[in-house]
């Protein structure tokens, strides 16, 4: 995985994700939910090395 930093404009998002209520649920969608309860991706990306040819 690699980032790219966007320096200017400095903007946010938010990020939303809409799983169906009907059983059985998507074993996609139930992966995604529970990757995104334990992981920490803000972190995750500020450990990502800079990139050597940036300047």
């Amino acid at each position: 995985m690699r980032a790219v930093p966007m320096a200017e404009p400095a903007r946010t998002l938010p990020v939303g994700r809409v799983i169906t209520a009907r059983e059985p649920g998507s074993v996609i969608a139930r992966a995604l939910a529970e990757t995104a309860r334990l992981t920490d991706v803000s972190a995750a990306l500020d450990r990502l090395p800079e990139d050597p040819g940036r300047q």
